[in-house]
């Protein structure tokens, strides 16, 4: 039962890196690390209350916290009410350091019968706690309803804004626009933020029209900006990613963001990067890849390894994305030959029409987007889904950090959203 234990701790750890990886796929996800987490988490459950009694919550405030998560998991197999019960009390009592491991577990384990539980507790502990309560219910995509705040001040804590805006995406409209347009003035980076991304997904012009302000702003709502106009910009605002990549302080978010614009204008600006750069630049070469579909397995520098940066899960919990912000450039692995890629360009650039939108060298399609997140790159999957939300105005809003099955039927159910064929500006999608 250790050995489940510790090889459960294991392919948590794993499954937590992944889901920032280049190299990794949610179809990888689910068939390696997860499913190999699961077995284990099974396991344990066989187990039973000795195991639970002796192993299980004794792993709970242990000194391994990345034991944690998966010991939940086989808490809530195992034990039915009682463990969420449990669970719910160490989400809000317990060791600090291993509440962001019980939420994710709980995150992980999917709604079911465990929302009639949670809800009510929203609004009998404290605001860190609460905080925490509306983040699993978010992951779930579950209606908050009355536990949602009715208002939230200043002064309120910047975690429990950001919540709330994440679960406001999922409850009564007339009360998420209120969140937004609060949330849009607060002081906070990360509160912006969260509203700039709930706004655009409920398909605020507020929100639409803050992006191009902010499009040269070096913190976290800028590069969720600069995202959002590549995403559903028009040519003026692909200018405006391009002039943003010439300011120091913005050049890596701007190249990755131009690679999602999927315009040629877009890869003709990464391609000079590159010309300029000795060994050539990496992330500009990702983004030249999205745009175009190159190979970049071809045109690697062979000197040195390819190995994978560290992730922002390397360190402390698996709490992916909390300490350096959701929409940071992650850092692909590897050089890359730069004469090599314009050399490429020169030969494939024919094929892109400067009106045109592409993914992976082809045009722009659901079906495109879908496979990407399927099939692409697990770090790139957040902004892909942000594109669909905002594309079907809320209607599919894929979780990618959530149980990849799950994310597997999301996409599956997805063919009955009637989504335009062909690539829209945000502009046109913003209602109210």
């Amino acid at each position: 039962m250790q050995e489940h234990l510790d090889e459960a701790a294991f392919h948590w750890r794993q499954r937590e890196r992944a889901l920032a990886s280049w190299e990794e796929s949610l179809e990888e996800i689910a068939e390696g690390d997860e499913a190999r987490l699961l077995a284990h988490v099974e396991g344990l459950v066989i187990g039973g209350a000795p195991v639970a009694r002796r192993l299980l919550l004794p792993a709970l405030e242990g000194e391994d916290l990345w034991q944690v998560g998966p010991a939940a998991l086989a808490l809530l197999g195992s034990e039915g009410d009682a463990s969420l019960a449990l669970l719910l009390r160490e989400l809000t009592e317990g060791p600090e350091e291993s509440r962001p491991e019980i939420r994710r577990a709980l995150e992980f384990s999917g709604r079911s019968r465990s929302e009639a539980l949670l809800l009510p507790q929203v609004a009998r502990v404290g605001p860190e706690a609460q905080a925490m309560l509306l983040e699993v219910l978010a992951a779930w995509q579950a209606d908050p309803g009355s536990a949602l705040p009715r208002t939230l001040g200043a002064d309120d804590a910047p975690a429990l804004w950001v919540a709330a805006l994440r679960s406001a995406r999922f409850t009564a409209r007339l009360v998420a626009e209120g969140f937004v347009r609060q949330g849009l003035a607060h002081a906070e980076d990360s509160v912006r933020c969260a509203a700039l991304e709930t706004g655009l997904i409920l398909g605020l012009r507020e929100p639409w029209q803050a992006c191009r302000r902010l499009v040269g702003a070096p913190d976290e709502a800028g590069r969720l900006a600069r995202l959002a106009l590549a995403l559903g910009g028009e040519p003026a605002d692909v200018k405006l990613l391009l002039k943003a990549a010439e300011e120091w302080r913005l050049r890596e978010d701007a190249l990755w963001a131009l690679g999602f614009s999927g315009r040629r204008a877009a890869a003709e600006a990464l391609v000079n990067v590159m010309q300029r750069e000795e060994a050539g630049s990496r992330l500009a070469a990702e983004s030249l890849a999205i745009i175009t579909g190159l190979d970049l397995t071809e045109h690697l520098l062979r000197d040195e390894p390819d190995d994978e940066a560290p992730s922002s899960a390397e360190e402390g919990t698996g709490d992916t994305g909390a300490a350096t912000g959701a929409w940071r450039v992650p850092p692909p692995p590897g050089r890359v030959r730069s004469a090599s890629v314009c050399a490429w360009w020169q030969k494939a650039q024919t094929r892109f029409d400067e009106r045109g939108r592409f993914v992976r060298g082809a045009p722009w399609s659901p079906a495109a987007v879908f496979a990407e997140l399927t099939r692409g790159p697990a770090c790139l999957r957040p902004v892909w889904a942000l594109e669909l939300a905002v594309r079907t105005r809320g209607g599919l809003q894929v979780a990618t950090s959530a149980r990849a099955a799950f994310q597997l039927r999301q996409l599956q159910g997805s063919v009955a959203l009637r989504l335009d064929s062909t690539p829209r500006g945000f502009d046109s999608l913003m209602t109210a």
